[in-house]
């Protein structure tokens, strides 16, 4: 994480409302109060010049009481989403909730209807980020009835794809196509290139769920042409993980790893670390397919640390499931059921079902190499359930075959 990029961009946004010189007035004071302090406690009297950082909580609580003082409830809320997506950019999730809800602290009564709206539709994406699914619900609804209420419909399009990510990560697919389809609607009719190719991915998304590889990678390409014609950098380290993760599942590894690899160059330009994280868990998943085991690990580690800072519990239990893949391989059996049995937890308490089927069968897969076919068979056939009710025909085939060998006592 580099600090100075963050106080850069939340720098850039206050100018915008507050003229720069009274900006860099703060900026000078709260050097000169870091110097004093440092001085009355005895620190370091060098010549350096002090780096002010405002990803330091202490120095953006007095930015943020700066511009109550200077502007409206309005432009204060204004102000306040925009440090949150700052820090959502750079994957810093709690962060992002924290300037949200300060948002929302502002009166109803004098800042606008619509930036209280969009607030809430902020704050619900983060709460999607993190697994909460009750909370996204209860503040995307609050703002889906107002930006109704403002017929304020590219708004309402941003609402509907947020509510249909939350659906598709709840295995709820049918569902999510109908969130997602409504929301490409209302782009398409707007002609927003970039909030359509958004829909685009997420519609991707749910074909490389449902096993359709191909469809989902002729999304994707469409999707990454919008974003390249509009410069955007974020949708495009996503695309190309996207990508990369419908080649995983063609068991095209070597365009997998190029993809990740596109995905985490760009990640890593704006310091996100969320889908940094991502990146390497895609890329450890395929040197698991290659047995190189050391590499895998080596990334899926880097990866637990990128998902733990920017409180990604998703993607945490996926990465726990991979590490006890790769312990299951080199046949650490104890090893592998912590760490499936944890991701299992985590995915059952974020009600994600597809990524407890996916577990649920993992963990099958360890019961075989360790000869207890009637815990392997009660696994896999959660499994099945779990792939059958969110649509994964093809890891729904795939386990069917595997029960059926078992049975027939073939495996």
């Amino acid at each position: 994480m580099k600090p100075e990029n963050i106080t850069d961009q939340i720098l850039s946004l206050v100018k915008a409302y507050c003229a720069p010189k009274v900006v860099s007035g703060l900026m000078s004071n709260l050097r000169r109060t870091d110097v004093l302090e440092q001085r009355m406690i005895g620190g370091k009297r060098g010549k350096q010049k002090i780096e002010i950082s405002l990803n330091d909580p202490e120095k953006l609580d007095r930015l943020i009481t700066f511009c109550q003082t200077r502007l409206s409830p309005d432009e204060v809320c204004q102000v306040l989403m925009g440090i949150g997506d700052v820090f959502k950019q750079h994957g810093e999730n709690n962060r992002a909730e924290e300037m949200y809800t300060l948002a929302l602290t502002q009166d109803e009564r004098v800042a606008k209807k619509g930036s209280i709206a969009e607030a809430y539709m902020r704050r619900g994406e983060i709460y999607s980020r993190k697994g909460q699914w009750k909370q996204s619900a209860s503040d995307l609804g609050r703002s889906r009835t107002m930006f109704s209420e403002l017929k304020l419909h590219d708004f309402l399009g941003r609402v509907e794809n947020i509510l249909g990510t939350n659906h598709a990560e709840q295995g709820k697919i049918k569902q999510a196509v109908e969130f997602f389809e409504r929301a490409l609607t209302l782009f398409e009719r707007s002609e927003q290139a970039q909030l359509a190719g958004t829909v685009l991915m997420n519609l991707g998304i749910v074909c490389n769920i449902i096993g359709d590889y191909d469809t989902a990678l002729t999304h994707y390409k469409r999707a990454q042409s919008c974003f390249e014609g509009i410069g955007d950098v974020s949708r495009l380290a996503e695309i190309h993980h996207n990508m990369g993760m419908s080649y995983l599942a063609k068991r095209r590894h070597n365009e997998a790893i190029r993809e990740f690899n596109a995905s985490y160059m760009l990640s890593s330009t704006m310091q996100n670390i969320s889908l940094m994280g991502l990146a390497n868990l895609g890329k450890a998943n395929a040197y698991y397919y290659w047995d190189d085991f050391p590499m895998a690990l080596k990334l899926v580690s880097q990866a637990v640390e990128s998902f733990t800072q920017a409180s990604d519990r998703l993607s945490l239990a996926d990465a726990y499931k991979v590490k006890g893949m790769i312990h299951r391989k080199m046949k650490r059996f104890e090893s592998a059921e912590s760490y499936l049995q944890t991701s299992l937890r985590i995915n059952l308490e974020l009600n994600n079902l597809l990524n407890v089927s996916e577990t649920q069968f993992e963990i099958g897969m360890l019961a075989i190499n360790r000869k207890k076919k009637q815990e392997a068979i009660v696994a896999f056939r959660k499994a099945k359930t779990g792939f059958r009710k969110v649509g994964a025909r093809e890891e729904e085939k795939r386990t069917h075959s595997i029960i059926h060998c078992i049975e027939d006592g073939k495996q």
